[in-house]
């Protein structure tokens, strides 16, 4: 045999090898995760775009513990989001959105969605058999390579989807280390635009530590402390149970962020087309919103518009530092007002961004929830209405 069929014959077995250790890592991964009961561990997630300035960053813990009850996602799971502060509770099948600040809980049913983020590692641990499918599927591409990760020795998993119907290109990508616990995370949506990137940092991994008691004794503690809403929340009945057009503006005080000066907003009723703009820093469409709604108010403050973002949520001292860093690095040309969250509960605030727009007599003429350039073709097209009246 000469030494060039040699080569390739090395080759070849190498590669096989190669994709064999691969294929057993991964295996090695799934099983290992079954084996656990439960989980307990902290995680870091900060989320950007490719096209912004702004990172956000949120500290959360979560208990997760396996429920052979449960047909949906097959544990029972509890995360705590350490900025804001709220709870989120799934209990076979029901998902409860606890936000003690606000003294209420909404309850989602037949919740299917992810907790934090695609690559959290909760439904990896709760269904691994459904990871492995994705694992095993054609269509996404699979690679894992050997890395470096605080000086450990680490395996770089990367599943890769094919694109979808808008031509968008969804990617996640994990740093496992020789223990098949995960330290880094992030996922990834590639569009004509924009690249998404949603990542995790992951901590203090226990196992078979979860003490299930506790966690429905703390449950009913929460629920009791944070009565649950009812109705559904689709767009259509969160807009039905808020404030309707025609109803008076509710008045409320507060304070420039800027100068910290006092504000009412009875100083303006009467006189401007107002916009308030409910908002927080860890809502991706409220960043996205804000461009636009700088754009809008240069083009119309001459003409007797008025742009006020309302913030309550990041209105605490643990989070007023996180607040002055997002603010330093936007340039905003309308005023953040600083208010309570008896506010947010006045306009009955259900989901954020919320834009209410008040005409020249104190009285909602338009409101939106959420943010997109259709919904923000419509504010505008109102806006201009109002102030040619």
């Amino acid at each position: 045999m000469n030494n060039k069929l040699l080569l390739l014959l090395f080759v070849a077995i190498l590669f096989t090898y190669c994709n064999s250790s691969n294929d057993n890592f991964i295996a090695k991964l799934i099983e290992k995760n079954k084996t656990y009961e439960s989980l307990h561990y902290k995680a870091e997630q900060k989320y950007y775009y490719s096209n912004g300035i702004d990172t956000t960053f949120t500290p959360f813990e979560v208990w997760a513990i396996r429920d052979s009850a449960d047909n949906t996602l097959g544990a029972y799971v509890w995360a705590d989001n350490n900025y804001r502060p709220y709870h989120m509770i799934y209990d076979k099948g029901d998902f409860y959105l606890s936000i003690p600040p606000k003294k209420t809980t909404v309850l989602y049913k037949d919740f299917k969605e992810d907790f934090i983020s695609p690559v959290d590692w909760i439904n990896i641990f709760a269904n691994p058999n459904a990871f492995e499918k994705i694992v095993n599927d054609t269509l996404n591409k699979i690679s894992l390579a050997d890395v470096q990760y605080n000086k450990k020795n680490c395996k770089k998993l990367t599943i890769e989807f094919p694109e979808n119907a808008n031509g968008n290109v969804t990617t996640w990508t994990f740093v496992i280390d020789e223990n098949f616990v995960p330290l880094w995370a992030v996922y990834t949506q590639k569009t004509d635009d924009y690249t998404y990137f949603d990542e995790l940092t992951f901590s203090d991994f226990k196992f078979d530590n979860v003490d299930l008691k506790k966690l429905k004794e703390k449950q009913k503690q929460v629920l009791a402390e944070n009565p649950v809403e009812t109705g559904e929340r689709s767009e259509t009945s969160m807009l039905e149970s808020m404030l309707h057009i025609g109803d008076n503006a509710p008045l409320f005080d507060g304070n420039y962020y800027q100068t910290k000066e006092s504000f009412k907003l009875s100083d303006y009723i009467g006189k401007n087309v107002i916009i308030v703009d409910f908002w927080y820093t860890h809502c991706p469409p409220c960043v996205r919103a804000m461009p636009a709604l700088s754009g809008l108010y240069d083009e119309f403050k001459d003409k007797g518009l008025k742009i006020f973002g309302l913030n309550s949520v990041d209105n605490q001292p643990h989070s007023l530092p996180g607040l002055d860093k997002f603010l330093q690095k936007r340039k905003l040309t309308y005023p953040v007002i600083m208010t309570q969250s008896t506010v947010d509960l006045m306009y009955k605030i259900k989901g954020y961004p919320t834009m209410y727009l008040l005409d020249k007599s104190g009285k909602i003429a338009y409101v939106e929830v959420g943010f997109d350039e259709e919904k923000f073709v419509k504010l505008k097209a109102k806006v201009e209405e109002l102030l040619n009246e």
